[in-house]
């Protein structure tokens, strides 16, 4: 299903740049221009991510990652991998390794979903610079919310794997 994906993705994508070339031109070559940036600045983000993802794999033990996080943890995983995810910081090119590690591990839907959510929407280290511009309560009335989001969204995970 993957492939299919990335397939019909790229097809779409490349047919746009097919009729941007005929049509603008300069659109379609700034367009590649503008992605092969993009993709210089990401490379070595991915790099480190997919090498620290590998070291995860083969340093954790899988089976502490499926007691902890796995489909039998329920919402006590969901927490925990939310909390864990809160602690994230870093590109999105870091989140995803470990995530699909997790996944790997048979780590729930709603566990991987609390932690992805959680990384996005928390990182406890980036907190120290909201206290200056929105002050102490705003900021941790922020991440209460943005916690309490990963935990609905990891639990309504699991309810939708379910069914």
């Amino acid at each position: 299903m993957d492939e299919t994906i990335l397939l019909v993705l790229s097809s779409a994508v490349f047919a746009v740049y097919v009729f941007l070339f005929f049509r603008a031109p300069g659109v379609a070559l700034h367009g590649v221009h503008s992605a092969w940036l993009t993709f210089t600045r990401a490379l070595p983000w991915m790099g480190v991510s997919i090498l620290l993802a590998g070291l995860f794999e083969h340093t954790v033990d899988q089976r502490v990652l499926h007691r902890l996080f796995g489909p039998h943890s329920g919402l006590r995983g969901v927490a925990l991998a939310a909390l864990l995810g809160s602690l994230g910081t870093g590109s999105r090119w870091g989140v995803y390794p470990l995530a699909a590690v997790m996944l790997a591990s048979r780590a729930s839907v709603g566990s991987v979903m609390a932690f992805t959510t959680a990384w996005m929407l928390i990182s406890l280290p980036r907190t120290a610079a909201e206290f200056p511009f929105l002050g102490v309560r705003m900021t941790f009335l922020r991440m209460g919310l943005s916690y309490l989001a990963a935990f609905v969204a990891g639990s309504a995970a699991l309810l939708f794997a379910r069914g």
